[in-house]
């Protein structure tokens, strides 16, 4: 029977942080300027069609950025080198991981508007499409599929574990703010973690 422990998956996290705490934090900084500057410049913008472009432009370079942060939490869960220019090192796999994670979106986003359950199933359901496009080099639509058969199962499972994720993330920001800098690499390992637990546990047909 596919399962996995929300327990040993926090520890995982927890333990790669206090081994590699400086370089998570750094990758967390990092990304969090290269996020933050752009969508204040943007905002500051007053033509609307320039602001929307350059918004869009800056969406898509921030998910070129969470692919980075994909590769190297992997990484870092298998024990293996990495290093800062990881996070502009998955320009092979961009365009699929962009249409994967808009594939996604719109979803998550249909089943939120059909009713809640169906959003919330799904969001689980493919979860981890983004591992798979990262991870094995597979195309938008077989990330989900892959994603699926992976979660089957597990899905209520996950689910608790993303509800504890989120409120050590909100704990996180209680903490001035800093405590993100902590809980949210910690979070990110705990979930590559799961994939890498459960990756073994399934059958891709």
């Amino acid at each position: 029977m596919k399962t996995f422990s929300i327990q040993e998956a926090l520890l995982a996290g927890w333990t790669a942080f206090k081994a590699r705490g400086l370089f998570l934090v750094g990758i967390i900084l990092v990304v969090g300027i290269l996020t933050g500057v752009p969508q204040w410049g943007v905002q500051q913008i007053q033509t609307n069609w320039v602001a929307i472009s350059l918004g869009l432009a800056v969406l898509a370079f921030e998910y070129f950025l969470y692919a980075g942060v994909i590769k190297i939490m992997l990484a870092v869960t298998d024990g293996k080198e990495t290093r800062f220019g990881d996070l502009f090192s998955c320009g092979d796999v961009f365009v699929p991981y962009l249409l994967g994670a808009i594939l996604y979106g719109l979803i998550v986003a249909l089943g939120a508007v059909l009713l809640i359950v169906p959003g919330l199933i799904a969001m689980v359901m493919f979860l981890f499409y983004g591992f798979f496009i990262i991870d094995k080099k597979v195309g938008p639509v077989e990330s989900l599929k892959a994603s699926a058969a992976l979660t089957k199962g597990v899905r209520w499972k996950l689910f608790g574990f993303t509800l504890v994720l989120a409120l050590i993330n909100i704990v996180g920001a209680l903490l001035f703010i800093v405590g993100l800098l902590v809980s949210i690499p910690v979070s990110w390992i705990a979930l590559a973690y799961v994939y890498r637990k459960l990756l073994p546990q399934t059958q891709f047909v």
